[in-house]
């Protein structure tokens, strides 16, 4: 029983919000520097769970029934990056002897928004959350500061300063404690509010996007297809995609697709950059020109069009950038079994893939070449052909690759009067529309 009445006297000491005065007005030794963090009763955000509020340990009275009001005044309607803004918090309620606040500032995701910066050293701090809110901020009362300053009522005033570059919304998460200092946790009103801010309106940058695949700057996307968006300050961090389905979210950034008939649609993320976003074209988006939108952590930051069509073949590059070798492989098929050969290989003096010779073996050996790239697989098999060093190639057909999003694949019959040419090109065409020029090598 002692020990369980140890661990209910710690519990309660570790929620109370607000400092406990003793019976003869002298302030006790508990928490006399300032309430515990994460009492805001902020959202849940991102993946972080909703923040309790006080009312946790001060149970006399649900939140916000008290006679008082909690404000918080001076926010903009709209922020600019690093603009330092006035902020006062005041609580009013009649028959109080002491008062106390604490504020975090949160964006959409939950994370710290800015920093708040003490004015009143005398009468306030900011400290940091614990755990996994480690990363918040939080300015709250210290013991000079729970006097009321003026009659019935007591308040803050602190500065925050905002973050370097658009965060989206902020929120500002207040809560308050009209304390009757009778030296526990019952008796008090508590209450909380908050108010958000939005950015300020600034023209939105530009973010060209083109096939992943071919990267042709005048190609036309696909629904289905990989697109590679560029632009600047589309992300904070480089974070690929970890997961399948893609995600539409990362690092705050999501990229919405408004199509030629008006609908819009989140694309499947594959990463995200602060210069580059790599996504999918929604499936259903219909041809036309579509708009194509970066939204940071739900403001508009970022804008393009691009032209969307049923095929517009573009095949990968074992260097990702649209030329040189295949990103491909060989299937020999030999006596009724097939074995796959590499394409290119990785050389560590140039950093670079180069090309590994094709062997097209004895007669009876039937080689084919296995392009992957992007936005053919709805090609007819009557718009399909290929020239390989300028020699006509047989294309046997296209298709989706299972289980990779976006990823087509094409199989391309080498002819054998190639035997010895070397370094040859290799030009698709699906819907009779030509992919980018890729090449390979033929012993």
């Amino acid at each position: 029983m002692r020990n369980k009445l140890l661990r209910l006297s710690i519990i309660g000491l570790g929620c109370a919000l607000f400092i406990i005065f003793g019976l003869n007005g002298s302030p006790a030794d508990a928490f006399s520097g300032g309430p515990p963090p994460s009492r805001t009763g902020a959202a849940a955000l991102g993946s972080f769970a909703a923040e309790p509020t006080c009312t946790l340990c001060h149970t006399s009275f649900a939140l916000n029934s008290g006679p008082g009001a909690l404000t918080i005044t001076g926010l903009p309607a709209n922020y600019s990056p690093n603009q330092e803004v006035a902020v006062t918090v005041s609580l009013s309620q009649p028959d109080r002897g002491r008062y106390g606040f604490e504020v975090t500032v949160l964006d959409d995701q939950g994370r710290k928004a800015g920093d708040l910066v003490v004015t009143d050293a005398a009468r306030t701090r900011v400290i940091n959350g614990t755990g996994n809110l480690a990363e918040r901020q939080y300015i709250q009362h210290i013991l000079a500061g729970v006097t009321p300053n003026g009659t019935n009522q007591n308040s803050w005033t602190f500065t925050w300063r905002a973050p370097a570059q658009s965060v989206g919304r902020v929120t500002f998460y207040v809560a308050g404690n009209a304390a009757n200092g009778n030296n526990n946790n019952q008796g008090d009103y508590i209450y909380n509010i908050n108010a958000s801010v939005q950015p300020a309106s600034v023209p939105l940058g530009q973010f060209a996007s083109v096939s992943a695949a071919s990267f042709a700057a005048s190609g036309a996307l696909t629904a289905n297809g990989i697109a590679a968006g560029f632009g600047s300050g589309l992300s904070a961090n480089t974070v690929p995609a970890s997961t399948v389905p893609l995600p539409t979210q990362l690092d705050g950034t999501e990229v919405r697709v408004r199509d030629a008939g008006g609908t819009e649609r989140s694309a499947g993320l594959f990463f995200v950059a602060p210069t580059q976003i790599n996504y999918l074209i929604p499936a259903g988006t219909a041809n036309g020109n579509a708009t194509i939108t970066v939204r940071r952590n739900g403001t508009d930051t970022a804008q393009g069009t691009a032209p969307i069509e049923t095929v517009s073949p573009g095949l990968f590059a074992a260097n990702a950038n649209g030329q040189g070798v295949a990103a491909a492989v060989v299937l020999r098929r030999r006596g009724g079994v097939d074995t796959f050969e590499p394409v290119a290989q990785f050389n560590s003096t140039t950093n670079r893939f180069e090309p590994v010779p094709i062997d097209l073996g004895p007669e009876t050996d039937q080689v084919f070449l296995i392009g992957f790239g992007s936005g053919f697989r709805s090609a007819g098999q009557a718009g399909l052909s290929c020239a390989i060093g300028g020699t006509n190639a047989e294309v046997l057909g296209v298709a989706a690759v299972a289980g990779f999003e976006g990823l087509d694949q094409t199989n391309i019959r080498i002819p054998r009067s190639l035997a010895g040419r070397g370094l040859v090109d290799v030009v698709f065409r699906a819907d009779n529309k030509p992919s980018n020029t890729v090449q390979i090598n033929v012993r």
